[in-house]
């Protein structure tokens, strides 16, 4: 370490307004109110600080001594929930061009050893951002929680020289790293000697490892970007060093849309950084019996085949952990398992409901027994549906409260009020009071004291969409007023939405056009940009589909990503609404009129269907042709293919002139939006990587391609830090930019180069 490197990262832990002092080779500096003072020397070019103890290298005396890394883990070990009977899942990893340029996938039975290995030996030259990818409840956070643990068991035993700090985001929509990181260390680990600044320069020595655990909600393409753009300040912060590890649902490279990807790219164009994906695999057998077996059940082969005999062995139960743990559960407490799983196969796509009601009926009849017996007979305390009625409340307070968590004075202000609402007892609300802390679905949280969270985040989703359903169902003026008060908070994450989709139509009793007409008089009670509107588009587009919506209007509206897929849509009226990207597979649109409405991106498939459908006044920026795998963004050909596809356009003013005949682009043009989709993986590419992936064309490219966009300052030539002598390259340009000269375009190479001229 040099001593300019040395200063930096010491100033950063330093005391606010307190300085970095040097005399002659002594130093001093006030941390956590402490002066530490000590002696500095350089041993063939490196720093060594000496306290009175010896001199050590300034690297490890900044780990120890002012990082205080060894407390840390032991802090981890101590804090970090353990998973019960952890089974490794089976993964794949695509790593960064950095370390693997063919892009080959790695499998591996051991999520665990493999993650371990892929951090460890990551690229020095580059900022590393690994993604964990999988559905809701298949196991990230457990594999985060593991890999923590883990690692701090390494580096207490001297066999690793890093640590990995899980920061749940808890799907918070206003993003500060700063304030949830530092927020996370001393409320959750009780570590409070890190600042953010000195965190971050943890990060770029390589011993921290950051694993944010909680981006489903947020890293999907209809967000404001404001995930993508925090995410890219974070990077961008990194300096072309470190590592990160980012829980989602879908890595941000994975969008098709270009114009997503770039509120991330733009931001860290001008930096070093590879991004690599490890994927989880849903289980299969071998993982549920590995389990099963920890579990202690004593046929686990058996308990397979009646499930899978009933639901298919590819059911949500078999194959998702969380589900897998609750089934076992059930499995070894009911003695009635197959009446059970026979409810389940009957209920079909809703078959969650059937599933944690199943949980709670035993809670119900077994456990909450009123204690004032009558004949010597325990009465249940509560009914089944009053048991989900009191969880819907507790999940739509943690909603209000924008917390995953409710602490004990307000868990048990919920349970006095449900109990007042359902005109229970005062001995009967008392035993409520000191048995909701206990119950079934709900478990200690790690992230406040005394306070109580449900026992996963699914379930928090469930309960928060049946607790909005029961705000809806009356379809009167305190309904709008209270589903008003819920939707303003935020966007509803989309589990939570389907969970409030399938409870309003479960029963067949709901009038659809009713709920539409309440809904959109609660987006009248709210500004057009407010989350308000956003809520109640999305629940209104799902409540249309498989309707007859004759006399239905939609007014000023804002879709979201891929609102009309899979959509059974007739008879309805769209005027001065917003769509934003969305694929049309598997969607039908009958009889629809779409008046002054803006299309983002509209993909069309073999499976869409468009029968009398209407447009008029409206723009749409991009039609993608899955079937042809094109894009086109010319809005004369936009129109030509649209009326093709069966959409009839009525204007007031002259349609655009036709498209000139369709031609096919330049390869040139092909390569460089090749690369550019490549440049998503990592920031920089070398020569050898971009032969690779142009593959017979690569020399070409590099000859005769590459200088006339180096002139241009498309691509820009980067010092190149690794060995041998070959060139790398980074975009020059900002992404949107590329993006809108392609457009332009229109396949020729030449009227590419010249937008940047």
């Amino acid at each position: 370490m040099q001593i300019t490197e040395f200063k930096s990262i010491v100033a950063t832990f330093a005391d606010p307004g307190s300085e970095l002092l040097f005399d002659s080779t002594n130093f001093g500096i006030s941390i956590n109110d402490d002066l530490i003072t000590a002696k500095i020397t350089t041993r063939s070019g490196d720093v060594y600080v000496d306290e009175g103890t010896g001199a050590e290298p300034a690297s490890k005396w900044i780990i120890n001594r002012l990082a205080r890394l060894p407390l840390l883990a032991t802090r981890l070990r101590e804090t970090v929930p353990p998973t019960e009977h952890f089974v490794s899942p089976v993964v794949s990893l695509l790593p960064t061009l950095e370390r693997q340029p063919d892009e080959k996938r790695v499998p591996s039975p051991d999520g665990l050893k493999l993650t371990l290995e892929a951090l460890d030996q990551r690229s020095p030259l580059e900022t590393m951002v690994l993604y964990i990818t999988s559905d809701a409840g298949e196991g990230k956070t457990s594999l985060i929680n593991q890999l923590a643990r883990e690692q701090a068991q390494l580096f207490i035993d001297n066999k690793a020289d890093w640590l990995l700090v899980p920061i749940p985001l808890g799907g918070r929509h206003f993003l500060r790293f700063d304030d949830i990181t530092v927020g996370v260390m001393q409320n959750r680990y009780r570590f409070p000697f890190l600042y953010y600044q000195s965190f971050l320069a943890l990060v770029k020595m390589g011993v921290i490892v950051p694993a944010f655990d909680g981006f489903e909600e947020m890293f999907v393409e209809n967000s404001s970007g404001e995930a993508l753009s925090a995410m890219g300040i974070l990077v961008g912060s990194l300096d072309s060093q470190g590592a990160m590890v980012v829980a989602a649902r879908k890595a941000y490279f994975e969008f098709e849309n270009l114009r997503i990807q770039e509120r991330l790219f733009d931001t860290i164009k001008g930096f070093s950084v590879g991004f690599s994906k490890l994927e989880l695999h849903r289980w299969a057998k071998p993982q549920f019996i590995d389990y099963c077996l920890k579990r202690e059940i004593d046929d686990p082969e058996e308990l397979h085949r009646r499930v899978s005999e009933r639901l298919s062995s590819d059911h949500a139960l078999l194959t998702r952990a969380v589900l897998v743990k609750r089934l076992v559960d059930v499995a070894k407490k009911s003695p009635t398992l197959d009446g059970f799983l026979d409810q389940l196969q009957k209920s079909g796509a809703d078959f969650f409901s059937v599933f944690v009601r199943g949980l709670i009926e035993r809670e119900a009849n077994e456990k909450w027994l009123d204690r004032d017996l009558k004949d010597g007979v325990g009465t249940p305390l509560f009914t089944v549906d009053e048991h989900c009625e009191l969880l819907s409340q507790i999940a739509l307070s943690m909603w209000e409260a924008k917390v995953d968590f409710l602490k004990r004075d307000a868990l048990e202000f919920v349970a006095d009020y449900f109990c007042e609402t359902a005109r229970k007892t005062a001995f009967q609300a008392q035993q409520v009071r000191e048995r909701i802390r206990g119950h079934a679905m709900l478990i200690p949280s790690m992230n406040a004291s005394n306070a109580v969270e449900f026992d996963h985040d699914e379930f928090r989703m469930y309960f928060l969409g049946e607790g909005i359903a029961r705000q809806i169902r009356p379809m009167n003026a305190r309904a709008k007023a209270e589903v008003l008060g819920t939707f303003r908070r935020g966007p509803i994450p989309g589990d939570a939405m389907l969970a409030l989709f399938r409870a309003l139509t479960r029963d067949g009793t709901l009038d659809r056009a009713q709920a539409i007409k309440l809904l959109l008089e609660v987006a009248g009670m709210d500004a057009q940009a407010s989350y308000t509107h956003e809520n109640v588009a999305e629940l209104v587009i799902c409540l249309l589909s498989g309707i007859d919506g004759t006399g239905v209007n939609i007014l000023g509206l804002s879709f979201g990503h891929d609102a009309l897929r899979d959509k059974k849509i007739a008879g309805v009226a769209f005027q001065n609404c917003y769509f934003s990207n969305s694929s049309l597979d598997l969607a039908e649109l009958t009889n629809c009129t779409f008046v002054n409405c803006k299309f983002t991106q509209l993909r069309l498939t073999e499976t869409t269907r468009v029968s009398g459908v209407v447009f008029q006044g409206c723009a749409v920026d991009a039609l993608v042709l899955s079937m042809r795998n094109r894009e086109i963004w010319g809005p004369a050909e936009i129109r030509q293919q649209l009326e093709l596809a069966g959409v009839t356009f009525r204007e007031d003013v002259p349609p655009p002139p036709p498209p000139p005949p369709a031609r096919e682009p330049d390869p040139e043009l092909v390569d460089v939006e090749k690369l550019t989709r490549y440049f998503m993986r990592s920031t920089h590419m070398s020569e050898s990587i971009i032969r690779m992936k142009l593959g017979s064309r690569g020399q070409a490219f590099i000859d005769e391609t590459l200088p006339r966009l180096q002139k241009c300052g498309v691509f820009v030539e980067i010092k190149n830090l690794g060995s041998g002598v070959q060139r790398r390259f980074r975009l020059g340009v900002a992404l949107q930019l590329i993006n809108d000269a392609m457009t332009m375009a229109n396949g020729d190479f030449e009227q590419f180069l010249a937008q940047f001229n």
